[in-house]
């Protein structure tokens, strides 16, 4: 694992594509979809609010030259971003040594999944707990919510739940059930 989860940095992102799922832990900055409409938003509000523009795009390595990310640019964005790639497994036994070395609370916001996107689908589901909105930046034609979207992952890319099947963090509270 490149990066490890961390609350307002590196975020937790669900990803679907041809019906595989994965996971990514990786820089929150990479998953806005639409960075022109985020540029966009950001100069009107500078504007509303009597401020030059300040908005200063930070264009990462796997965003370079991908303004949108969509079903057709994401093939080229997937091989920049494979090394940010983790198994359930993975992230599973670092959220158990986590509870062990951190406080509940902490390990809760950083292992809680921000995003999962279904590309298949051109939707994006948010449960990033800060005003960052990325539900408000996705491409044309596609659909941006903010709303729980854990019951639409399958049971074994589940992480957060133990060998014994309990929900180590509390994130369900129906018990994973689909």
């Amino acid at each position: 694992m490149l990066l490890e989860p961390k609350a307002l940095e590196n975020i937790i992102v669900g990803l679907v594509v041809n019906n595989r799922f994965k996971w990514y832990v990786s820089p929150k900055d990479i998953w806005f979809l639409d960075m022109k409409k985020q540029e966009e938003a950001y100069i009107k509000k500078f504007k509303e609010i009597g401020l030059k523009n300040i908005f200063n795009s930070i264009i990462n390595d796997e965003r370079k030259d991908i303004e949108i990310l969509d079903e057709y640019s994401f093939k080229e964005f997937v091989s920049r971003i494979n090394k940010y790639s983790v198994s359930a497994d993975e992230l599973r036994e670092l959220l158990i040594l986590n509870l062990h070395t951190e406080s509940k609370e902490d390990t809760f916001y950083n292992f809680l999944p921000s995003l999962y996107i279904n590309l298949d689908m051109r939707k994006l589901y948010s449960m990033y707990p800060e005003p960052a909105s990325y539900e408000d930046f996705v491409p044309e034609n596609w659909m941006g919510i903010y709303q729980d979207f854990l019951s639409k992952i399958d049971r074994e890319e589940k992480y957060w739940y133990d060998e014994n099947g309990t929900d180590l963090l509390n994130f369900e509270s129906n018990g994973g059930k689909r």
